[in-house]
């Protein structure tokens, strides 16, 4: 089999050019430090990074959810316990109230305190979260949830929804509580409810009457314990919120180590491999000089 001038020429630059490309892909490597740098490189591996890319990506979605809902449960928190402070300072007034020591002018100063409190009761129940969202209205975040409509009237411009944040991906938690539940349905023990801004309403109303009525210490003292049950709630949550956290930074941890694992470069091997590939392209560069000095046509 005769090979021609031609044929040995094209074989040597191939060669070189191979030589060549090998060793241009492990400079390339080595520079940016990753063993995959395009699809072709490596394809099943490049699938599996593409996975564990989306994977991160949600599991940090899910981190974001957890930091937004822990902000509001903490303004909740805040809320409900300055809510509480103040029916804790409602009671004592109440039971002031209700001793015979006290006549008209002491249940009349007592009551104009009270509606000092239901008014910052009031404010409380429409604060608005760091979005500029009101906290107590349910779904319908841009309504102010609580109005007076007429004197010792009040009315309730929310809904019962409570937003269910996914924070892992088979977990939501509620990143709050609605008005209505909260300071609406407040059992009267008459298997009935009562809002707590009614309740303010009557006793401060009975007292500037000198009226003052035993029950409504009773009312007071569930609002009291029904406020600790939404803020206990609230607490349990958060708690919550702290555990998959850190299920979420587990799992972060675990996919980065796989990702490595996959994609980052062994420096000490490409460098050997890259020594290797420059001793061949010399060698190759070599023999086809060597070749060419054996061409016959050299000779004609």
């Amino acid at each position: 089999m005769r090979i021609g001038s031609l044929q040995l020429f094209n074989q040597g630059i191939g060669s070189i050019l191979d030589q060549q490309a090998r060793l241009f892909e492990t400079q390339n490597q080595l520079s940016t430090g990753k063993r995959i740098n395009r699809p072709s490189d490596d394809p099943t591996g490049a699938a599996q990074l593409v996975g564990l890319s989306e994977s991160a990506k949600l599991t940090k979605q899910y981190q974001s959810n957890i930091l937004a809902a822990r902000a509001r449960l903490e303004l909740e928190d805040s809320a409900l316990g300055a809510v509480g402070n103040a029916l804790q300072r409602v009671r004592e007034l109440t039971v002031a109230a209700l001793n015979d020591t006290n006549g008209a002018p002491q249940r009349a100063a007592i009551a104009a305190e009270i509606r000092q409190l239901a008014g910052e009761v009031m404010g409380l129940a429409n604060r608005k979260d760091a979005n500029g969202q009101f906290m107590f209205s349910g779904f319908q975040v841009l309504a102010v949830p609580f109005s007076e409509t007429a004197p010792g009237v009040f009315s309730y411009a929310g809904d019962s929804g409570q937003r269910q944040i996914q924070v892992g991906p088979a977990r939501q938690i509620a990143d709050g509580d609605s008005g209505q539940a909260v300071f609406m349905d407040i059992a009267d023990g008459s298997g009935g409810f009562e809002s707590i801004f009614t309740t303010l309403e009557t006793l401060a109303t009975d007292l500037e009457a000198n009226t003052p009525n035993s029950n409504s210490l009773a009312q007071v003292d569930r609002a009291v314990e029904h406020m600790l049950g939404f803020r206990a709630g609230a607490g349990a949550r958060l708690n919550a919120l702290d555990s998959q956290r850190s299920i979420n930074e587990g799992l972060l941890g675990q996919l980065e180590q796989t990702r490595s694992t996959i994609e980052d470069l062994d420096y000490a091997e490409a460098a050997s491999r890259l020594n290797r590939q420059s001793v061949g392209l010399q060698a190759a560069q070599q023999a086809f000089i060597r070749v060419q000095d054996l061409n016959l046509f050299k000779f004609l």
